[in-house]
């Protein structure tokens, strides 16, 4: 009860109270303040400390004069003025605005299968890891940051990055010694929400889900202050992490330490909730919150005056004798005792606390049930630690791992990564599967779309060819191939300021998540974490023509102009300007991949209607093109066109062909000869869109330009030199691979093999150059499948760290599941005959494939069909 001061003694002054005992054991101190009569003044943290259960709980229902808006509170100055500083009714808007995405039915339908999802992929990495991994730091950080990620909406960041965040304001909130460096980490983090914030908040009005952010956006009768919703966000991503993630920490290490309570939960599953309930009572995660008195005041016998400011300690609350018998022990089969505080009472009761209790359920039985014998280690003792915020710091854990892999671990089985997911890559992955069955395939692509070129360069309208994809899809679908995209590989140093180990209060990493393109790791780390590595990075630079004027800004590459009428997204973001051919381009080369821009250029939209290509690409190329030449060295019998692909060409209606350079006598003996001189004997239409120019057996010289602009290109041939007029130059004359981005030196004798040194292998075009067919490269994959299991067979696999080494690397990288949101978004925002529309914002793009929510409502039946795989055909 608070009563008038005439009724109330003076505050004892405990100044025996250290904060670096508070820290490492607060339960003594705690015990004796609360037989001291529960209110103190405590010097070292400059303020009132509250200890006993009754008088918590008189401060938690009277707001009027235990306020929460505290002059000068550390909360404020570390996260903002949110609602947890704020009294009613200021503080009761913000809560219904903030409060619909956690309500019970929202959390039973919405975020528990999200959560439940989480933990068996964190339960695995933490498999992988074996025993003496972190539970905590292994296992319950990253998954209640992930679920913290979907539930927020914040898509553009990382779970290790919200890790950091609210390590470092929580600290910065708790910051009673005022220490300086600790100021300085929580500003950084402070800076970077609001970064975060400030894009998704725009993200979310277009693209809503049922995240907390997409709720905030379209609230109908209320529009919060942003300074509000910025302030709130952190205050959510404090709490909405540690407590959860402590909480199972601190659970997990009662069970290890008291057997006889897990038993009683083994016993009877229902029991789990009561876990929940007794682990924060035992140690509430929120160990204390502020408040300031604004009168003259006596609570439960101690006068406080007016302006005193308040730690109020749920921690020592919970633990009051005069509620709970023997209370330092934690026990499941307490009844009639009191009700804990650890969320808090009144009108400031937890927001999130049936998501921390959803995300508990999801959790903790699995840990139990899927670790057997899950228990500490003698020698590497568990540490908890705090009194603001209370948790694990240490808990190292064991459990019965398979015995083949811990007393075998040479016969476990092989390894493999593989930089690169297009045709190379994955047939590569396929013939590895089906050599070494049991062997384990993993797939990194620095983009989060998969299959590399079957995307990107081959031709928009050749949907058939792009079916292969489908086949691959089996891969990681059904196979248990990993995909990991948005990741780069580089020949560099690691970057070990993003990877965090243990609790993260450290300093941002120099390059954010919001301005970095994905992950980054090296090939060394492969190569260190993996029995073999095989780069199929493939030859992505044109070919350029050695001739003056051929750097002139007109000409350009075929593989450039494919991947962007490919809608790739990369290419997309390095172009300020989409290209214009003018009036008349001229291709140079003759193979098939001139065909392709051939065809593509010629083709109206209407014919292109069924295709993916990029529209606006294909209409910014062709707005004023109506001629076409095509110079070719070759003469037509040693051209590398195949006869179908100029057949597309020719079938084209309303075009003008003409041939110079052609011998008619060779038709006789040759099939595209044949069909060149059918295109020679054509009769000019006369309302015809286009004409095409062939050239055979010419041999362009210089590329003629006047003020900076392409106005004709010089050819020879066996008996002249002569100007064509055009406006524009696309050279087809092959690729080669920027040395900037290669990985690899390949020598002649690992073109020969694959084997570029041991453990390290090239594939695809990288190892055999820029030849043959999609088709093609399952037969080489198969020879270098057989190469490498042959290696392997002689050297056994090695004592490889594996994947769990890397994943605090890779926190920005990208999912197969990520994938399967772009698909499914671009299948389902697109309009009939087309099978989709490709996204070219690389942000927008990236922040589809982050999400860590199931698809938006909208696309829910889709993303049904396209996680039915009874339509891929066996391998």
């Amino acid at each position: 009860m608070t009563t008038p001061r005439h009724h109330g003694k003076s505050a004892p002054v405990a100044d025996w109270v250290k904060i670096e005992e508070l820290y490492r054991d607060p339960f003594p101190t705690f015990e004796r303040l609360r037989a001291e009569g529960g209110v103190h003044w405590i010097p070292a943290i400059g303020r009132y400390l509250i200890t006993s259960y009754d008088a918590v709980h008189d401060t938690e229902l009277d707001q009027e004069t235990f306020s929460a808006n505290e002059e000068g509170s550390l909360m404020i100055r570390a996260m903002g003025h949110s609602m947890l500083r704020k009294d009613d009714p200021e503080h009761r808007v913000e809560r219904q605005a903030w409060q619909p995405v956690m309500r019970p039915s929202v959390v039973k339908k919405t975020w528990a299968p999200i959560f439940e999802r989480n933990a068996q992929r964190y339960l695995n990495e933490l498999k992988a890891k074996g025993p003496g991994a972190d539970l905590v730091w292994d296992f319950a950080a990253p998954y209640a940051g992930e679920n913290l990620r979907a539930v927020t909406g914040l898509h553009n960041v990382t779970q290790q990055d919200l890790q950091r965040w609210s390590q470092t304001m929580i600290d910065a909130t708790g910051n009673y010694a005022d220490d300086p460096v600790v100021w300085a980490k929580g500003e950084a983090s402070y800076n970077e929400v609001d970064e975060a914030l400030d894009e998704m908040l725009a993200w979310h009005k277009t693209h809503q889900d049922d995240s907390m952010l997409s709720a905030l956006v379209r609230l109908p009768d209320y529009q919060m202050p942003v300074e509000s919703i910025r302030a709130n966000l952190k205050m959510t991503i404090g709490g909405g992490l540690n407590e959860p993630r402590d909480a199972i920490g601190v659970a997990a290490w009662a069970l290890m330490q008291n057997p006889d309570q897990l038993a009683l939960v083994q016993e009877d599953p229902t029991k789990w909730d009561a876990v929940f309930d007794e682990a924060i009572r035992w140690v509430a995660p929120i160990g204390m919150y502020s408040r300031q008195t604004t009168r003259d005041v006596v609570l439960q016998g101690t006068f406080l005056p007016a302006g005193a400011k308040l730690g109020i300690s749920l921690l020592s609350a919970n633990r009051d004798e005069h509620y709970w018998k023997n209370p330092e022990r934690f026990d499941l089969t307490r009844t009639g005792e009191g009700a804990h505080l650890a969320f808090g009472k009144g009108v400031h009761v937890c927001l999130g606390a049936w998501v921390a209790r959803a995300q508990f359920a999801a959790a903790l039985p699995k840990l139990f049930s899927q670790l057997p014998n899950l228990g500490l280690l003698p020698d590497q003792p568990a540490e908890a630690g705090g009194w603001v915020f209370r948790g694990m710091d240490l808990l190292p854990v064991r459990w019965d791992a398979e015995e083949s892999v811990v007393e075998h671990p040479a016969a476990r089985p092989a390894h493999v990564a593989i930089v690169g997911s297009g045709p190379a890559g994955s047939y590569t992955a396929q013939a590895i599967k089906r050599r070494l069955p049991d062997a384990r395939a993993t797939i990194f692509d620095k983009s989060p779309t998969p299959f590399g070129l079957v995307r990107s360069g081959v031709a928009a309208d050749h949907q058939g060819t792009k079916d292969v994809q489908v086949q691959f899809s089996q891969l990681f679908e059904r196979h248990g191939v990993e995909f990991i995209g948005s990741t780069t590989v580089t020949t560099g140093q690691p970057l070990d300021d993003v990877a965090i180990h243990g609790r993260p209060s450290c300093h941002a990493p120099k390059v954010s998540t919001m301005h970095a393109t994905g992950a980054e790791i090296t090939l060394q780390q492969l190569r260190d974490t993996h029995d073999a590595v095989v780069v199929a990075t493939g030859l992505s630079s044109d070919n350029t023509l050695t001739i003056d004027g051929a750097d002139a800004p007109q000409v350009y590459g075929a593989g450039k102009i494919a991947r962007l009428l490919n809608a790739d997204a990369e290419e997309h973001r390095a172009t300020t300007q989409l290209p214009t051919l003018g009036e008349t381009t001229t291709v140079v080369g003759n193979g098939n991949v001139a065909m392709d821009m051939i065809r593509l250029l010629a083709s109206t939209a209407q014919q292109l209607a069924a295709s993916d290509i990029d529209e606006p690409t294909h209409a910014a190329l062709t707005e004023h093109l109506h001629t076409i030449n095509v110079i070719g060295r070759s003469d037509v019998t040693a051209a590398k066109f195949d006869t179908v692909m100029l057949r597309e060409i020719a079938d084209l209606p309303g075009i003008i062909h003409t041939v110079t350079g052609f011998d008619p006598d060779a038709a006789a003996h040759d099939a595209r000869a044949k069909l060149v001189a059918e295109l020679a004997a054509r009769p000019v239409e006369p309302d015809a869109r286009m004409k095409i120019n062939w050239y055979f057996g010419h041999t362009p010289q210089t590329v003629v330009t006047t003020d900076d602009a392409v106005e004709a290109l010089a050819l020879s041939s066996n008996t002249m030199t002569f100007k064509i007029g055009t406006t524009s130059v696309i050279t087809a004359i092959g690729f080669h691979g920027d040395q900037t981005q290669q990985l690899l030196q390949i020598s002649d004798d690992a073109r020969a093999t694959g084997r570029v040194a041991d453990g390290l292998y090239a594939a695809g075009w990288l190892r055999r150059g820029p030849v043959g067919t999609i088709p093609s490269q399952r037969a080489d994959a198969r020879e270098l499948a057989e190469v490498i299991a042959t290696d392997l067979a002689d050297s056994g696999t090695k004592q490889a760290a594996g994947m769990p080494a890397l994943r605090n690397h890779l926190a920005r990288s990208t999912t197969w599941d990520g994938w399967l949101m772009i698909d499914a978004y671009e299948q389902t925002n697109t309009a009939s005959p087309r099978p989709r529309t490709k996204l070219t914002d690389v942000r927008r793009r990236r922040f589809i494939a982050a999400s860590a929510t199931d698809l938006p409502r909208s696309q829910q039946p889709q993303h049904e069909v396209e996680l039915n795989n009874e339509h891929l055909p066996p391998l």
